[in-house]
């Protein structure tokens, strides 16, 4: 439960938060219904935050509403799903081209951190935190471009493909096949070889691309 703040602005933009996590760890899934009185009641808040934050997300396209302001997480194709992170493995490809001259020590210890997290989650098949994790890990990186539109694009990407990474981990792979290129892209992070990160990167997002691309 919230504790309700004084600004109606900074209760919705609470709401919203907290929203996109369940969104990028899964705790939302494909095709699921989004009740507006069951989230004012999990957050302690009346119903006008909660509406205001699914409207957001279904502008950004990680909601789609319905009749009568129904909300729903979108039931994409598996050629959709595919096309998502085909679009976020280039766009992330790039950002950590872009991020490799401007890594420092406080970034990688950021990125040594989530894989940490990573392994921890793995080893408890925490799927949720296993995604949260690569969440921290990745947004580090693409947030360290300097490119605040591109990193925006690629933050709405990571909402909109969470429910299906959650899909494809605790359904159509095995718990082995969760962890990606990380600590070979913190390497080449650490040695500024934009190239090689760019490659790398774009090889983490593929395989989800790869996954939904054969279910087509």
């Amino acid at each position: 439960m919230l504790t309700p703040p004084m600004d109606p602005e900074t209760l919705n933009a609470t709401v919203y938060a907290d929203l996109r996590v369940k969104l990028i760890t899964g705790q939302l899934k494909p095709s699921e219904a989004v009740s507006v009185r069951k989230l004012a009641e999990l957050y302690g808040v009346s119903t006008m935050p909660v509406r205001e934050a699914l409207r957001q997300l279904a502008s950004e396209g990680a909601l789609n509403s319905a009749a009568r302001k129904a909300y729903r997480v979108p039931d994409l194709t598996a050629k959709q799903a595919s096309d998502l992170f085909f679009v976020r493995g280039v766009l992330e490809g790039a950002a950590a081209e872009l991020a490799a001259p401007r890594m420092t020590k406080r970034i990688l210890a950021k990125l040594e951190t989530a894989v940490g997290k990573t392994h921890a989650c793995l080893e408890k098949r925490d799927a949720p935190g296993v995604l949260l994790a690569n969440y921290e890990f990745h947004s580090a990186i693409y947030q360290s471009s300097d490119n605040s539109a591109l990193a925006l694009s690629i933050d709405r990407l990571y909402v909109q493909t969470g429910p299906w990474l959650a899909h494809g981990i605790e359904n159509l792979v095995n718990a082995e096949n969760w962890l990606g290129e990380h600590e070979l892209i913190i390497e080449a992070l650490r040695n500024s070889d934009a190239k090689t990160a760019r490659k790398l990167m774009e090889e983490d997002a593929f395989w989800s691309v790869e996954l939904y691309r054969r279910m087509g």
